[in-house]
């Protein structure tokens, strides 16, 4: 154990020093006039920097990067911390929506210009939506608009005027307004000038912050002055990469950087002790791990029930992460607006899994591989929360082998392939609930889209509906109703829910922590 811990303070250590290297000595950065937020993240590197290609690194890539560099037409409005995210004017700044919800009529911002000073019209969207959607467009890159999937339901995007909009479905569908908060606009007049590469490289955006320079290492963000919703108070955000949490700590106490995120919860008590700053909330954001259902035994019920019943929630959220995560005993997070407590349905109760599973005809249990993202983006704990969870199953006689896996690589076979490998029963990452479009289609559905190979009729009927369903709290308790069937199902190991714990020097002011992972930097100054 001695060695292994040296080995980990080595890395953070060598870590540190690079990155005393890169910002130019102990005080670079610091001075107290400086409005300078230095930003250690767990991504273990930066995703293509062109608009969609940022979700690549993650909903972190999102949080830093998309959101700060880019606008879409909405944004995740996150102003009320105490509350889930509602979605608010981005890009338009009011829309109008058929009865049958496959007319979207948009006025689009006055006044707003890229950070090239391009202007933004209608013109500016319906071509960005063009090099979206034709794939004989100049602009036009795979890559971007894999993450993208709304895009294949538009029939049509057309001006109604210099700053009207109007978007078309080719199906009803009541998720539009959600779904176009990461459709991220870019400047024209860059993209006819450099194509879908220079965008990645160079990316212009007409959001808060603007692309100053990048490294191996280093992310680097200027203030927009001329940003709609008002100059930020920061001049600068550097994000520099630290994917292993000992290197993030040590950096923050080296005073390296002024903000960690995904804070390791062994550290957060000593770093309050220190005279740091610790936030967490719940948001809507689970742990856990997708089963494959095509695959034998996870296609019966009482298996996928009886692993849920097997493993202790409480241990790993109060002893393993030290209050930095909640149990999640169903399938919606409590920070998830369509919630519903009576849902809470896992407890721990092993003798009820080793009934089931006898039941299902596995008294001795059985073996299975599955393979997990071993750093990056909201994975907390992985190694040894994997562990944890692996050493509970075993006590029901499920044995489990853990294949951990780069983040990118689970990102493309996942997510982008939407394939799980042939030798693995399922696979662990975090994710969110509150794309509710995924909700039929990635994640539950029965379009062949799911991940899981999960497919429950009845859930997916409601499903149907609250995709059509325009009202905003009918479409909920839709989705409250699925979920409900979803959870009874247990297409999930459904285990806990991040409160995205993060560390931060006294000198970060304005910043309260929402029930969300999407922040508003523009707030955020230096004291």
């Amino acid at each position: 154990m001695r060695l292994v811990r040296a080995g980990l303070a080595g890395t953070a250590l060598a870590t540190v020093l690079a990155l005393a290297a890169c910002t130019g000595g102990a005080d670079a950065g610091s001075s107290a006039n400086s409005q300078v937020l230095r930003i250690g993240s767990s991504m273990p590197s930066f995703p293509n920097l062109d608009t969609g290609g940022i979700t690549n690194g993650g909903y972190e890539g999102q949080r830093l990067i998309g959101n700060n560099i880019y606008d879409g037409l909405t944004r995740w409005d996150v102003s009320d911390t105490s509350r889930p995210r509602k979605i608010g004017p981005g890009l338009a700044t009011e829309w109008k929506v058929s009865a049958d919800s496959t007319v979207y009529d948009f006025t689009l911002r006055q006044g707003v210009t890229f950070t090239d000073d391009t202007p933004w019209n209608a013109d500016a969207a319906v071509y960005n939506f063009e090099r979206y959607m034709n794939t004989t467009h100049p602009a036009y890159s795979a890559a971007v608009i894999g993450n993208y999937p709304v895009l294949s339901r538009i029939k049509s995007v057309e001006k109604t005027g210099d700053h009207g909009l109007r978007i078309t479905m080719k199906q009803p569908y009541a998720y539009l307004v959600d779904d176009l908060y990461n459709v991220y606009m870019a400047s024209p007049t860059s993209l006819k000038n450099s194509g879908a590469q220079g965008q990645s490289q160079h990316p212009v955006g007409s959001g808060p912050f603007k692309f100053s320079s990048i490294n191996s290492q280093e992310l680097v963000l200027a203030k927009n002055d001329k940003w709609w919703g008002g100059a930020p108070k920061l001049d600068k955000i550097t994000i520099t990469l630290l994917p292993d949490n000992s290197a993030r700590s040590a950096a923050l106490r080296a005073k390296r950087v002024d903000w960690i995120e995904g804070a390791d919860p062994d550290d957060l008590a000593s770093l309050k002790s220190a005279g740091f700053v610790t936030t967490q909330k719940e948001f809507d954001w689970i742990w856990g791990w997708v089963l494959d259902v095509s695959k034998k035994p996870f296609d019966d019920a009482k298996v996928r029930q009886a692993l849920n019943y097997a493993i202790d929630r409480k241990t790993i959220a109060d002893d393993l992460l030290l209050g930095t995560a909640v149990p999640e005993t169903q399938t919606v997070p409590e920070a998830n607006p369509a919630y519903d407590a009576k849902d809470n349905t896992y407890t721990y109760d092993p003798d009820k899994a080793r009934q089931l599973l006898t039941e299902a005809g596995y008294p001795n249990g059985f073996s299975f591989s599955l393979g997990y993202i071993s750093s990056g983006s909201g994975t907390m704990k992985p190694k040894a929360m994997n562990e944890a969870l692996q050493s509970q199953l075993a006590k029901v006689g499920v044995k489990v082998n853990l294949v951990p896996t780069d983040f990118s690589v689970m990102i493309t076979s996942i997510w982008v392939n939407k394939k799980i490998p042939a030798d693995w029963g399922g696979y662990n990452a975090p994710f969110s609930m509150g794309n509710f479009s995924e909700w039929g289609s990635f994640n539950f559905g029965c379009d062949g889209q799911s991940v899981s190979h999960y497919c429950n009729p009845n859930a997916q009927k409601l499903m149907d509906q609250a995709q059509t369903t325009a009202d905003d709290t009918a479409r909920l308790g839709l989705l409250t109703q699925a979920a409900r069937i979803i959870t009874a199902d247990a297409p999930w190991l459904y285990v806990v829910n991040d409160t995205a714990p993060r560390a931060m020097t006294k000198s970060v002011t304005g910043f309260e922590q929402p029930m969300s992972w999407w922040i508003n930097f523009t707030t955020i100054s230096m004291s």
